[in-house]
C-alpha cells in the first residue's frame, strides 16, 4: 500500500474527515483552509508522541489513537478554546505500515475522540521511520482577547482543579506502572492513561471567570509554578483538599497517591485561579489560595514527602 492509498483507506474517512462549519478546505489539497469568525481568534498547539517514550510498545492501537488526540486537545481546554480541527503527521515503521488491522484500530481511536469533541481531521503527512512517531496539531477558537492564560492570577484568588469520581489528580501517574507492565491494559486506572479526556467544556466555561489557567501535564506543583512565575505570585495549597480517586488509593498508600497527584503528571486536568467559585460546576475543587510572591512559588504547608520535581523531557 502506498502513501496515498494508506491516507485514503484509514484517514480520509467520514469518521475522521467529517464536515465542520469552520473548515472550508480539508484533506485533498496542499493546505487546509479554516473559516475563523470575525469575532474569534485562532488557538494552535502541537504535541509529539514517540513509542517507548510517551506510550509503551505493544499497546493497543486504538488506545494509542485516543491518547494521542486527548493530550493535545487538552492544550485547547487550557486556553478555553473550542476545537475546530486537527492535523496528523505520523511516521510508521514498516511492520505497522503493512498492518491494516493496526492502522484501522488506530484511526478508530482517533475518530472516537475527534467525534466526541467535534474536531475533524483536516490534513497531515505520512512517512516511514524506524520508530512510531505521532505529531498532532490542534486548532481551536476563542472570543477575541478572551483566551485563558497563565498570567493574571492575583493575590486572594482561589486555586482550583478539575476532578471527578472517575478521574482525579495522580491517576495518570499511578496508571503508568500498570501500563508499562501490561501495555494492553485499558480498564480501571489504566483508562486514565489512555483516555485522559480533555476538559474542553470546563475550559470554555472559564472564559471571563478564571484569572489564569493551564492543564496539568507535568505534575501539579511544577505546573502551578508556571502560573506563579507568569503572574508574579505564590500559592499556598491545602494538602487535605487535593482530590484523590478511590482507585488510586486502593492501589497505593495515601502518601504515594499524594505524591503522584503533586508531581506525577499525565493527568490533563485543568488547574486555574478564580475570584469566586459560586458559579463553578461540581467537578471543580478548591485546593488553595494565591498569596504574595515569595522565594517559594507553590507552598505546601507541613508537607514531609520527597522533593517534587515534576516531569521533564531533558
Amino acid at each position: 500500500m502506498n502513501e496515498f492509498d494508506l491516507i485514503k483507506t484509514f484517514f480520509n474517512s467520514s469518521q475522521l474527515n467529517f464536515s465542520s462549519e469552520f473548515v472550508d478546505v480539508s484533506i485533498g489539497d496542499d493546505c487546509a483552509v479554516l473559516d475563523v469568525p470575525a469575532d474569534q481568534e485562532l488557538c494552535i498547539s502541537a504535541d509529539t508522541l514517540i513509542e517507548n517514550v510517551h506510550f509503551p510498545a505493544g499497546a493497543n492501537a486504538y488506545d494509542v489513537g485516543t491518547r494521542s488526540l486527548c493530550v493535545t486537545l487538552s492544550d485547547l481546554a487550557a486556553m478555553g478554546a473550542k476545537p475546530i480541527g486537527f492535523t496528523l503527521a505520523i511516521s510508521l515503521p514498516k511492520q505497522i505500515k503493512e498492518d491494516s488491522e493496526w492502522l484501522k484500530s488506530f484511526s478508530d481511536g482517533l475518530a472516537f475522540i475527534a467525534q466526541k469533541y467535534d474536531c475533524p481531521l483536516i490534513g497531515g503527512d505520512t512517512t516511514k521511520s524506524s520508530i512510531l512517531t505521532i505529531t498532532i496539531q490542534v486548532h481551536g477558537i476563542t472570543p477575541k482577547g478572551k483566551s485563558l492564560k497563565r498570567s493574571g492570577a492575583q493575590v486572594g484568588d482561589l486555586v482550583c482543579v478539575s476532578s471527578s469520581c472517575e478521574r482525579a489528580l495522580g491517576d495518570g501517574a499511578g496508571a503508568l506502572p500498570l501500563v508499562l507492565d501490561e501495555p494492553t491494559l485499558n480498564t480501571g486506572l489504566a483508562k486514565s492513561f489512555w483516555q485522559p479526556l480533555p476538559q474542553i467544556e470546563l475550559g470554555m466555561l472559564l472564559i471571563g471567570k478564571a484569572t489564569s489557567c493551564l492543564d496539568v501535564s507535568d505534575g501539579l506543583v511544577q505546573d502551578l509554578n508556571h502560573i506563579c512565575s507568569a503572574s508574579q505570585v505564590s500559592m499556598e495549597l491545602d494538602m487535605k483538599k487535593i482530590p484523590l480517586s478511590e482507585e488510586l488509593l486502593n492501589l497505593y498508600s495515601k502518601e504515594e497517591a499524594l505524591n503522584y497527584a503533586l508531581a506525577g503528571g499525565d493527568d490533563y486536568h485543568l488547574a486555574f485561579t478564580v475570584k469566586d467559585v459560586s458559579s463553578m460546576p461540581t467537578n471543580v475543587i478548591t485546593i488553595g489560595r494565591v498569596v504574595e510572591k515569595s522565594e517559594e512559588g507553590v507552598i505546601l504547608p507541613n508537607y514531609q514527602g520527597p522533593n517534587l520535581t515534576g516531569f521533564s523531557h531533558f
